[in-house]
C-alpha cells in the first residue's frame, strides 16, 4: 500500500495529523490571520508562536476533515521564520510520537537565505524523514508556492523560490515520499491561464507581500493537497455533510 493510501486510510480512522514547518505551513498571508500568545518553541533569542489562520489552506483542510472525519485531529506547528536547521533541532517541541500519526512537513522557503541553504534544506529534510520513517509514521512533503519577482529580488534571497521546490522535489523522490508540489501546480496554473503570479497572490484583508499566498492561493494549495491525497471535494454551493 503506497503513503496515499496509508495516510487516507489513516485519516478515517481518526488520525491526529501534525504540519510541522514555517510561516507557509501556518498559512501566513490570508485575511484574518494573526499569531498568538501560545509559543510552540524556543532557539535561543527566537521565540515561535503558534498563528490563528481560518482562512488559510490547512483551516480548509480541517474544516473537510472535521466534516467528513471527525475523529480526525490536525495539528499546526507552523513557525512563522523558522530555518530547516531549527525545526530539526527542536523536533521534540513539535513531535508527540504517543500522539501524532501523520506528518506533513511544509519548510525550507526560509532557508534560501542561508549560504548554504540547498544543502542544508536537503540535509535537514532528508534526515527529519528518516527519523519519522523510523518511528513508523507516513510524511508527506510540500513545496511552497511561487513568489512575485519584486519578493525574490531582496538581497537575502541568496536563491529562489524554485530552487527550495527543485531541492524539495529531489529529496521526496529520493526517499520515495508523496509530495504536494504546490510551486508546480499553480505554476502550471499560471500558464494555462496566461495570468502572472502577481494577479492571485494579492488579495483584500491579506499581508500581501509577495511571499505569503492570499485567500486564493490558499484555496489552491488545499486543492492541490486534496488532490495529492485523494480526497474529492465538495461541489460549490454544497450544503450537504
Amino acid at each position: 500500500m503506497n503513503d496515499r493510501a496509508v495516510i487516507r486510510g489513516l485519516i478515517r480512522q481518526g488520525a491526529q495529523i501534525n504540519i510541522i514547518g514555517d510561516s507557509l505551513a501556518a498559512g501566513a498571508g490570508s485575511s484574518d490571520s494573526y499569531s498568538t500568545e501560545e509559543v510552540i518553541l524556543h532557539d535561543g533569542d527566537d521565540v515561535f508562536v503558534r498563528r490563528a489562520a481560518p482562512n488559510s489552506w490547512w483551516s480548509r483542510f480541517q474544516n473537510y476533515i472535521d466534516d467528513k472525519y471527525p475523529g480526525c485531529t490536525v495539528v499546526n506547528n507552523g513557525c512563522g521564520g523558522a530555518f530547516s536547521f531549527q525545526l530539526k533541532n527542536h523536533l521534540p517541541s513539535v513531535f508527540q510520537e504517543d500522539k501524532d500519526d501523520i506528518i506533513f512537513l511544509f519548510l525550507g522557503a526560509n532557508d534560501r537565505k542561508r549560504v548554504n541553504g540547498m544543502d542544508e534544506l536537503r540535509s535537514n529534510l532528508t534526515w527529519m524523514i528518516r527519523y519519522f520513517k523510523g518511528k513508523n509514521k507516513p510524511v508527506a512533503v510540500f513545496t511552497p508556492n511561487p513568489s512575485t519577482a519584486e519578493n525574490e529580488s531582496y538581497k537575502n534571497r541568496l536563491y529562489h523560490l524554485e530552487d527550495v521546490a527543485n531541492t524539495i522535489i529531489d529529496v521526496a523522490e529520493a526517499e520515495d515520499i508523496l509530495i504536494v508540489d504546490n510551486y508546480n501546480y499553480i505554476m502550471d496554473y499560471l500558464f494555462f491561464t496566461g495570468k502572472k503570479i502577481d494577479d492571485i497572490i494579492f488579495g483584500k484583508g491579506c499581508r500581501n507581500d509577495g511571499l505569503h499566498p492570499s485567500d486564493k492561493v490558499q484555496e489552491m494549495i488545499y486543492h492541490n493537497l486534496m488532490r495529492v491525497l485523494g480526497f474529492s471535494v465538495k461541489t460549490d454551493g454544497a450544503v450537504w455533510k
